[in-house]
């Protein structure tokens, strides 16, 4: 007999496991198949989604701050001043960024924002000796000259073993005439912390003035030696051996030196170019001046109010090429004419009030131009805070005194008048646009009340400290004021670029005299002496005019004779 092998049963673990693995590959199954069909909408991470960054934590604005310190000891002036722009938006209450940035706004030519700021970081911390001197420094250059005297008395009162307050002291009494008390405080400053920059080059300053240049330069060559990346050093060093010391190989490295720490800038440009000019160099002189033109077309000296197309077009009247000197002189002519407004600074809607002093004009709105569009000057005016005066005077340091004037201004309210002025225009608020190529002013207003005496009258300051009443106007109904003024006055461009102009045209071929007349009349209104080469270009074989003034007689000197009195 033979027997079959008996069959083995499955244990019931092994059943349940093998019924799981079952179920689960069908609804793998299933799920795939509904993916394929889009029943379902699952999102697959893309690649760069799989290694994005992980989010960060803000830098704090400390470092921002230490990063414009490294830009600046580099001399990268813009990079710093974007860094304490970066901490200024992250931490606004922290002072030490708006002084820093004003600093350097001094260096770039943004003399207007530059006093923002140092008033912004003075308002924050008036105890901040830096904070008080380059305020002070910021008014000197906006030639507020009266209230820098007494921001730098403050801080070299307060804080008189800080060297730069003596420094900036002294670079006020420079550009008011005391040329004793300039040298004097300089060297205040030196004595104090001879490794200053600001005190050696304020030196320098102090003595060019009373046109002591080889001592001047000196000081100046010191300075920078202290901050060798510094470029404005470089252009205020090569401006003496160029225009003093007629030194112009010298001059020149200075100029290129500024060049390569601040290629974006059209003066060292317009410096070197005009140095080439001097020595004679005409063909480099043109290569510079035209790439001065190419960093910055509108550049113009804001002192000399001299620019690199008057540059050019002298370098090509001087060589007889009068076609190209008349392409540019027109153009030179037009941007020193419109420096005027080009050195606007700020407007204010003033209101009569009656205080116990009696009926006053005061502002009510203010706005801070800027120009960010690089095309016009916009203004943001805003409600001036008021505060009454206090019964009873505490007594405050000369910092807190200034802290005060800038945050606020003191009114000392009439009987008749119940609100403040800050109470009462709180709500009220504009625009003021300003076109410096047609000189249109557009000044967009609203929720203004009524005035009660005479209408508003609106005020405009330009640099140097000028401010000017432009007009009067009266809101609507609705608090509403829509004003357009037009600004008529023109700055003078150098006398030279006017009667070279008329020159080139008299001294062409066939000459233009139509187009000549004009320009050399415009050279005799500024001077009509007879030293004025304009009268040159009237005589009557070049292009004689029935309309130009009397023609200045010689005054007949006798001459000396040797016999006693």
């Amino acid at each position: 007999m033979y027997y079959r092998p008996q069959e083995k049963k499955r244990g019931a673990l092994l059943t349940f496991l093998l019924y799981t693995l079952l179920v689960g590959m069908l609804g793998i199954l299933v799920l795939l198949m509904g993916i394929y069909v889009g029943y379902f909408n699952i999102e697959t991470p893309t690649l760069a989604q799989q290694f994005a960054p992980t989010p960060t934590p803000t830098r704090p604005a400390v470092l921002y701050v230490g990063d414009g310190d490294a830009y600046f000891a580099q001399g990268k002036l813009n990079e710093a001043i974007a860094a304490y722009q970066q901490a200024i938006e992250i931490d606004p209450t922290h002072d030490v960024p708006y002084m820093r940035q004003s600093r350097l706004l001094i260096f770039t030519r943004d003399t207007g924002r530059a006093l923002d700021q140092a008033a912004q970081a003075v308002a924050l911390n008036p105890n901040s000796p830096e904070n008080l001197a380059h305020y002070c420094r910021a008014l000197d250059w906006e030639a507020r000259y009266a209230e820098a005297f007494d921001v730098c008395g403050c801080a070299t009162e307060l804080y008189p073993t800080y060297a730069e307050g003596y420094a900036f002291l002294s670079e006020i009494y420079a550009d008011t005439g005391n040329w004793r008390a300039a040298q004097e405080n300089a060297q205040k400053a030196l004595d104090l912390n001879f490794q200053s920059m600001d005190a050696h080059h304020n030196m320098g300053y102090a003595l060019e003035v009373q046109g002591r240049y080889p001592e001047a330069v000196k000081f100046y060559d010191n300075a920078i030696t202290l901050a060798p990346n510094l470029a404005p050093l470089y252009v205020d060093a090569g401006r003496i051996y160029q225009n003093s010391l007629g030194d112009y190989e010298t001059a020149a490295e200075r100029f290129k030196k500024a060049i390569k720490l601040s290629p974006f800038d059209p003066e060292g440009y317009d410096l070197l170019g005009w140095t080439y000019y001097l020595n004679g160099d005409y063909v480099r002189a043109i290569n510079a001046l035209e790439q001065s033109l190419g960093v910055d077309p509108n550049y113009v000296n804001p002192f000399r109010k001299e620019s690199a197309w008057g540059h050019l077009a002298t370098v090509y009247y001087t060589r007889q090429n009068f076609e190209n000197a008349i392409e540019y002189f027109p153009k030179a002519i037009e941007l020193a004419e419109g420096e005027l407004l080009r050195r606007v600074r700020q407007v204010e809607i003033h209101t009569e009030t009656q205080t116990l002093t009696g009926p006053t004009s005061r502002p009510i709105l203010r706005g801070r131009f800027s120009r960010a569009d690089g095309l016009n000057f916009v203004a943001q005016l805003q409600p001036v805070n008021y505060a009454t005066a206090p019964a009873i005077e505490t007594e405050q340091s000369c910092a807190d005194l200034i802290a005060q004037s800038i945050k606020g201004e003191t009114l000392l309210l009439g009987p008749t008048e119940s609100l403040t002025a800050t109470q009462v225009f709180s709500q009220s608020s504009g625009t003021a646009t300003l076109d410096p190529t047609s000189g249109n002013l557009f000044l967009d207003l609203q929720k203004l009340p009524q005035p009660q005496t005479t209408p508003y009258e609106i005020k405009v300051s330009f640099w140097p400290n000028r401010t000017d009443s432009v007009g009067f106007f009266q809101p609507q109904a609705d608090g509403r004021a829509q004003v357009n003024i037009k600004f008529e006055e023109k700055s003078l461009a150098p006398i030279e670029y006017y009667y070279q102009l008329g020159l080139a045209y008299a001294f062409l071929d066939n000459p233009q005299c139509n187009e000549a007349i004009p320009w050399l009349l415009k050279a005799l209104e500024i001077d009509s002496s007879g030293y004025n080469p304009a009268w040159y270009g009237l005589r009557p074989e070049y292009c004689p005019s029935p309309n130009s003034p009397p023609t200045p007689i010689p005054t007949w000197t006798p001459e000396p004779t040797d016999q006693p009195q």
